[in-house]
C-alpha cells in the first residue's frame, strides 16, 4: 500500500505541474484526473496506516494478556510519528494540487468576485 501511496502522491505532483502548463482545452481533463489522484492518495494512505497498525497490533499483547503501559505509549509515539512521516508529504501534494486548481480556474469563476458593475457585457466598456 505504501508504494501506490507513493505512485499516487507523484501523479498528483505531475499531474499539478502538467495542469499549470497545459494549454485550456485541456485543462479539464487534466482536473478531473488531478482530483481523482488526491482522492486515491489520501484513501491509499489511510490504508497504508491501517495494514502498518494491524502489523503491528499483534506486538502490543502481551504474554498473559497483561496490560503494559510503557509499550502502549511507545507505539503511541510510533504511530504519530508515522502519520507526521506519510501525512507530511500527502499535504503538501495536495496544497500544491489545489493551488493548481485554483490558479488555472476559469476566467468567468474570477469574475464572482468583483462587483457587480464590472461584469457588463461588450457595451459596457
Amino acid at each position: 500500500m505504501t508504494a501506490l501511496f507513493a505512485l499516487c502522491l507523484f501523479a498528483t505532483l505531475g499531474l499539478a505541474a502538467a495542469l499549470v502548463l497545459s494549454p485550456r482545452r485541456i485543462r479539464g481533463r487534466l482536473k478531473g484526473l488531478l482530483v481523482v489522484s488526491l482522492l486515491l492518495a489520501w484513501l491509499s494512505l489511510a490504508m497504508a496506516l491501517t495494514q502498518i497498525g494491524a502489523r503491528t497490533a499483534g506486538t502490543l499483547v502481551t504474554p498473559g494478556a497483561r496490560k503494559n503501559p510503557e509499550i502502549v505509549q511507545s507505539a503511541a509515539g510510533e504511530a504519530l510519528g508515522l502519520l507526521a512521516a506519510l501525512g507530511t508529504p500527502a499535504l503538501v501534494a495536495t496544497g500544491l494540487g489545489l493551488f493548481a486548481l485554483w490558479v488555472t480556474r476559469s476566467s468567468a469563476d474570477r469574475r464572482r468576485g468583483d462587483k457587480p458593475a464590472d461584469r457588463g457585457g461588450r457595451g459596457a466598456r
